[in-house]
């Protein structure tokens, strides 16, 4: 990685830092997660996610419910719509396909 990027990447986490997850509200903010396993932690990368009224994270693209549940989490940008919430949320359930 260059050193601008690194310093762009830097930056970035002191503007938007990782919080705790119980902190997150479910208001449809667009959102990244940062995950742990026996290696340490790790962020989603690229993927972004939301938290529903339930407490159960999602995947927007592609569609898909969240396993395990995340360690933290930071509001990436904007937010969705309860509609496009149920959208997001029904493609899960009918699957990758769509049956």
């Amino acid at each position: 990685m260059p050193i601008s990027e690194r310093r762009a990447r830097e930056a970035y986490d002191k503007l938007n830092p990782w919080r705790p997850r119980v902190e997150a509200v479910a208001d449809g903010a667009i959102c990244e997660l940062q995950f742990n396993d026996m290696a340490g932690p790790f962020d989603g990368g690229e993927k972004r996610y939301f938290l529903d009224e339930g407490g159960d994270w999602y995947r927007i693209s592609p569609p898909e419910r969240v396993w395990p549940h995340p360690m933290c989490f930071r509001p990436a940008a904007g937010k969705l719509t309860s509609d496009q919430m149920h959208q997001i949320k029904q493609a899960t359930d009918r699957g990758a396909d769509g049956y």
